[in-house]
């Protein structure tokens, strides 16, 4: 009997201890695996951006100031984020100057699209214990051109004799591109991340023809400052 007591007030201070240990074990298994530090993500990003002059032996156009905007669905492991990505680029034409000396630097008008598709990879540095981090990463893709309605008022009013009149309205195959990315985050909950960064895009020459039978090699490089969010789930 003696002995039976002994158990019973050997399994009752057991017991007492488990409940003691179970919530501090789960608070320390919560502070290594913090939530939302391994999850999927969807990207939603936008911001305004400058195209560089593109130009090949048929002359040269110059474009203003434009818009990008992107989606993702990303995957972070902790510091690691992996993402595929389809972004698009419109530029209005500024100016364009047709190779020799017959036309000259004239205004232009239309509108040039790029679109992107690109796998991307970036690591972010914390800073300090606020929330924010430092992200540099880069990204590997094909990117395509669609030129629509670009001429001048010379283009426009040339001669059916001498080729006209010329509005440019075409779209090239899809080509090798790459991006560099570097910028800010901020998460101001678990679930929700803000980034605002610059973005620089670059791409192989591209094949555009045109309906003339004649075929241009123009390049696209781009930069953008960009914000966006990241939505977890």
């Amino acid at each position: 009997m003696h002995t039976s007591n002994q158990l019973k007030r050997l399994s009752a201070a057991l017991g007492c201890a488990c409940l003691l240990v179970l919530p501090t074990h789960a608070q320390t298994t919560a502070e290594v695996t913090p939530e939302g530090d391994d999850s999927f993500y969807l990207r939603l990003s936008a911001g305004t951006q400058r195209r560089a002059r593109a130009s090949d032996s048929a002359g040269s156009t110059t474009f203003k100031t434009g818009f990008v905007v992107d989606a993702a669905l990303g995957y972070a492991a902790r510091s690691h984020h992996i993402e595929a990505e389809v972004s698009s680029f419109n530029n209005r034409c500024n100016t364009t100057d047709p190779a020799g000396d017959a036309i000259g630097v004239e205004p232009s008008s239309g509108n040039v699209d790029v679109d992107a598709f690109m796998a991307n990879y970036s690591y972010e540095f914390p800073l300090g214990q606020g929330g924010a981090s430092v992200y540099l990463g880069g990204g590997l893709g094909l990117h395509r051109v669609s030129i629509n309605g670009l001429t001048t008022p010379t283009l426009r009013t040339l001669p059916p004799e001498w080729g006209g009149p010329v509005i440019v309205y075409a779209k090239s195959d899809w080509t090798n591109a790459y991006q560099l990315r570097v910028g800010v985050k901020y998460s101001p909950t678990p679930r929700v991340d803000l980034l605002v960064g610059y973005r620089r895009l670059e791409g192989s020459t591209l094949d555009i023809n045109l309906a003339d039978g004649s075929t241009i090699h123009p390049d696209a490089r781009l930069q953008a400052l960009e914000l966006a969010v990241h939505i977890k789930f």
